[in-house]
């Protein structure tokens, strides 16, 4: 319907009325061909009749052009003014919303499930009705999960993006075949149904396959075994896991290189027994850069373990955690190689004192030797070297294999004092 401002009436004579063919109508932006035209006269109106009838909610347009300015039929008034035309213009939809919601079952919006949440998604013209008041009843939908009932607990609806999501009382696996019905309650207006804000229910729907979107569980990580050793360094990776590092490391990385210890094949922690029976943590690091294992290292610990102190140990050489022995496979067979041995510095040690082929106890941990002590965030590093074939290697072979049963210990700086260079009982000093 078309409305018009004249002083005069409009001239309603019927063979002086506008051709259909004069009008565009863009439905949604479709073409929609008018097929009559009446002009109301004193109401200076014209009616036009579409080939679609509009619905809600849809864009309409309409343009006039008279095609045929040199005859009498157009839009005009009774005076003879005709109207020649006038550009696409936005009419204003007054078509009430009588259609209900229709179930989507095609295409990215058709219905899914993803463990326990079920959506369902509408095309309607106006938003649904989310009043929880006016929300369906879980027992309206009938959802079979390979067949066996699965009990809708909740229901909650999204008024704009127009969806329906039932929560299940079992969750859905992966690969299970699921569908859902829904009974709306009557054939009238209900209060408690799928509906739109207009109040047109949605209409009941039959067993409707829904797309099981629910992902395959993570694949689960077996327990590792108590005694497992996931870097075949002779220490259980479980007890790895508890060595102590330097201020700011986490439990179970005792060089504080970020890299847990049960992961490193160059790295070993346990926890060895004090004198006083006690537990303490320690931590050998192989191909060792100032405690960091060199990038592009193949060193493999491949034993770290506490011994008993041989008998013939002097007595001056306290060793608060006995020795600490370990094997070493190096890359290159006759190399050296540098450790480091990270220990409590509260067991009192001042060296890393190891036998070399003579019998002689030497603190390797010290400047003559090529290393040092450090101490690294609360903790005492010993920096050490030994040649694989060498006078401190214990197996006496150039094998590509160290082998070092080695004390982080205590030597009196009296004894030290008396003779600094020269060998002594069994020492150098």
């Amino acid at each position: 319907m078309l409305e018009f401002n004249d002083a005069s009436n409009l001239d309603a004579a019927e063979a002086r009325k506008p051709l259909s063919g004069d009008f565009t109508v863009l439905v949604d932006g479709a073409a929609n061909a008018v097929t009559s035209v009446i002009v109301g006269a004193n109401s200076k109106l014209v009616y036009l009749t579409l080939t679609t009838p509009v619905r809600h909610g849809q864009s309409v347009r309409i343009a006039y052009t008279d095609s045929t300015p040199d005859d009498t039929s157009a839009i005009r008034d009774t005076a003879g003014n005709r109207l020649t035309s006038f550009p696409s213009t936005a009419v204003d939809n007054r078509v009430p919303d009588r259609e209900s919601p229709q179930l989507i079952t095609t295409g990215a919006t058709r219905p899914k499930v993803n463990g326990s949440q079920l959506v369902l998604s509408f095309g309607d013209a106006s938003n649904l009705d989310a009043d929880p008041a006016h929300k369906p009843a879980t027992g309206a939908f009938t959802v079979l999960v390979d067949g066996v009932a699965n009990a809708v607990t909740a229901v909650a609806v999204n008024a704009t993006e127009k969806t329906v999501t039932l929560t299940l009382s079992t969750a859905v696996t992966r690969d299970q075949s699921v569908s859902v019905a829904y009974n709306d309650p009557t054939s009238g207006d209900d209060a408690n149904a799928i509906q739109d804000a207009a109040h047109n229910d949605a209409a009941s729907f039959a067993a409707t396959t829904v797309d099981n979107l629910t992902p395959a569980p993570p694949a689960r990580t077996p327990p590792r075994a108590p005694d497992a050793d996931s870097d075949s360094d002779g220490i259980s990776s479980a007890q790895e896991d508890q060595a102590v590092g330097p201020k700011g490391s986490t439990t179970g990385d005792g060089n504080n290189d970020g890299i847990q210890d049960s992961a490193q094949a160059a790295v070993a922690s346990f926890s060895a027994k004090t004198s006083s029976s006690s537990s303490t943590s320690v931590t050998l690091v192989a191909d060792s850069q100032d405690g960091k294992v060199a990038s592009g290292s193949h060193t493999r610990i491949t034993s770290l373990e506490q011994k008993a102190v041989p008998a013939q140990t002097p007595k001056a050489l306290e060793t608060p955690i006995a020795l600490t022995s370990f094997q070493a496979a190096l890359n290159t067979v006759g190399s050296s190689e540098t450790f480091s041995l990270y220990v409590d510095p509260k067991i009192g040690a001042n060296g890393y004192w190891l036998q070399d082929n003579t019998g002689t106890w030497v603190n390797l941990a010290s400047s003559p030797y090529g290393g040092k002590m450090v101490n690294e965030g609360g903790r005492l590093r010993l920096d050490f070297q030994i040649k694989d074939g060498g006078p401190f290697d214990a197996d006496g072979e150039a094998n590509g294999v160290i082998t070092a049963p080695g004390a982080a210990a205590q030597m009196p700086l009296s004894i030290v004092g008396q003779a600094p260079d020269v060998a002594h009982d069994g020492f150098w000093f």
